[in-house]
């Protein structure tokens, strides 16, 4: 399937497609393209997750990072920051130990728990500790499948929609940084990663540069259900995925 998606125009189309839509949704409410893309450039061809869409996500978030710069809160961020390096060394131990049917399980129970509490409008403080469970979670997560916005989404639900998606984007560019990393040291990324990843870069700039042009169309409750929507559909992905 490698050979046949690096040769076949509809092939490239479709995946460059899910990263246009992937990366015009993140830029409009803070996260999502793991969730759409992922998914989609699984089935074109599993080798194209996690390692080449970890690359174009990266493109994504150094856009977003750079876009919102003036509304990052650091002191917010950093117990989810330290706490995500110890989530993406998990994340590779997982890609190597457990079963990703386990692994898909465990990450559908934890955010269908999250996705519950907020509709039930139940508050999660944004205080050290919850920040510092959100961003391990992210690292694991991230890492392992590259979906790691729901749990970091679900800590910081509560607060305006400009503060969401400031911090969300400062705290993705250097959490997908580290993933990246986790993945070379691991041995999951190389440069042939690279190759497949590049063709797709272009839409993802589409996507964004679109998103940016319309974000005042984005209100508090499509946030608000959107984002919820989202981590949903992470979850149904991410297990049709697993057990097809």
């Amino acid at each position: 399937m490698l050979e046949s998606l690096e040769l076949d125009p509809m092939l490239l189309l479709l995946a460059a497609l899910a990263c246009f839509v992937g990366a015009y949704v993140q830029t409009a409410i803070g996260f999502g393209m793991a969730i759409i893309a992922a998914p989609i450039l699984f089935y074109l061809s599993p080798a194209l997750v996690p390692a080449p869409l970890m690359l174009v996500l990266l493109v994504m978030c150094l856009l977003n990072g750079w876009r919102f710069r003036k509304g990052l809160e650091l002191n917010l961020l950093a117990p989810a920051l330290l706490a995500r390096i110890p989530g993406c060394a998990l994340g590779v131990v997982l890609l190597a130990l457990v079963s990703q049917q386990s692994l898909a399980i465990l990450i559908a129970i934890t955010i269908m728990l999250g996705v519950l509490v907020r509709l039930k409008d139940i508050a999660l403080p944004m205080n050290r500790t919850n920040l510092a469970i959100g961003g391990f979670m992210s690292g694991v997560m991230g890492t392992s499948t590259t979906i790691g916005g729901p749990p970091m989404v679900l800590v910081l639900h509560g607060a305006d929609i400009h503060r969401i998606r400031a911090n969300l984007a400062g705290f993705f560019v250097v959490s997908t940084l580290m993933s990246v990393g986790a993945l070379i040291l691991g041995g999951y990324l190389s440069l042939h990663h690279v190759k497949l990843a590049l063709p797709l870069v272009p839409a993802t700039f589409l996507g964004n540069w679109v998103a940016a042009r319309t974000l005042h169309l984005v209100s508090r409750p499509v946030m608000h259900y959107g984002s919820l929507l989202l981590c949903t559909f992470a979850v149904i992905g991410m297990l049709i995925n697993t057990f097809s």
